[in-house]
This record gives C-alpha cells, structure tokens and sequence, in this order.
C-alpha cells in the first residue's frame, strides 16, 4: 500500500517555526509555567501533524485557530486536578477575562517582534542587548564577561538602539528602553 501525500493549503512546519515562540509566550502567560506551556503548543502541533486538528485555509484565520486551541487547552490543562490546586487562587473559577488574554496575546506578539528584531543586529550589539536586556546586566558586567571596555559596551548599546529605531515602530522601541532602564 502507497503513502498517500494529502496537499494541504499550509506547511504545518512553516508555521510552527512562524509562530511556536509566540505561542509558548502567549501559554506562559496563562499557565505561568514554561514547561507546560511548551507542552500545550507541542500538542497542538502534535494534532496537526496527526490530522486530529485542521486548520483554516486564510492565514488570518490560521493565526486566530492557533491562539484561540492555545488558549482552550490551557484552560483545559488548569481545569485539571493537577494545577487547579495549584493556580485556584490565582484564577476565578476556572475563566480568565478577554481583556487578559488580549493582553497577553498582544504582549507575545510585541516580544516576539523585539526578539526578531534584536536576533537581525549585527552580533556585537546583539550580545551587549541581550545581556542588558533579558540577562538583566550592567554594564560593567557586560564589559567584563565579554572583555571589552565599558565604552564599547556603550556605543554597542547606542548602535542597537539606532538600528533598532529604523526597524521598530515607536511602542516596541519605548518597551526596549524601558526594559533597558529597568
């Protein structure tokens, strides 16, 4: 018996590369656990690979599925015995406000486009930022992990900043120095 090949009207590993590190922040978000908010987005894949689950033809429409089975699945996984003892004083009742979730799909989706467009600077910067930024370092401490002098580590910074403000929309580039202030 032949495999038969079904044309689908997507590439289920495009999208996961496309949208697996939003998702999972978008999970974390809800879940407040990393793990299991890779576990969710690993299993909804998962059904897609299997054919348990379809998916739109329109991309806003694939886009929209993936968040919303994102979200059901992890209120199913708080509805579990297992976490609701954990998170019972966290949630009310098993339901979380549409304006939460907004917010929590909007935030994914802005720290996705930041991390993008960090991961396009040139490596130097990319270093220095990243360790600033997500690593939560001086600048001191920078300078001295990757052994260049301070002032480097300043114009590094700077040049981020310049490049960035070519590439980001002025909210992400507020939320980048605000985290840089922090």
């Amino acid at each position: 018996m032949k495999n038969l090949q079904i044309a689908l009207p997507y590439n289920i590993e495009s999208l996961f590369q496309q949208y697996y590190r939003q998702l999972c922040l978008f999970a974390n978000n809800i879940l407040r656990d990393e793990a299991q908010a890779e576990d969710v987005v690993q299993s909804l894949f998962a059904g897609l690979c299997e054919g348990r689950n379809t998916l739109p033809k329109e991309e806003d429409a694939r886009k929209s599925y993936l968040f919303i089975s994102v979200r059901n699945n992890c209120l199913k996984q708080i509805r579990s015995e297992k976490t609701r003892n954990r998170y019972v004083d966290q949630l009310d009742k098993d339901m979380i406000e549409e304006q939460t979730v907004m917010d929590a799909m909007i935030q994914a989706e802005v720290i996705h486009q930041l991390m993008e467009a960090i991961h396009q600077l040139p490596k130097g910067c990319r270093q220095v930022l990243h360790m600033a930024v997500f690593e939560k370092l001086s600048n001191d401490e920078i300078a001295n992990n990757l052994s260049i002098s301070i002032n480097t580590v300043k114009s590094q910074k700077k040049r981020a900043i310049q490049l960035l403000k070519v590439r980001l929309n002025a909210h992400l580039l507020m939320l980048l120095l605000f985290l840089l202030s922090e």
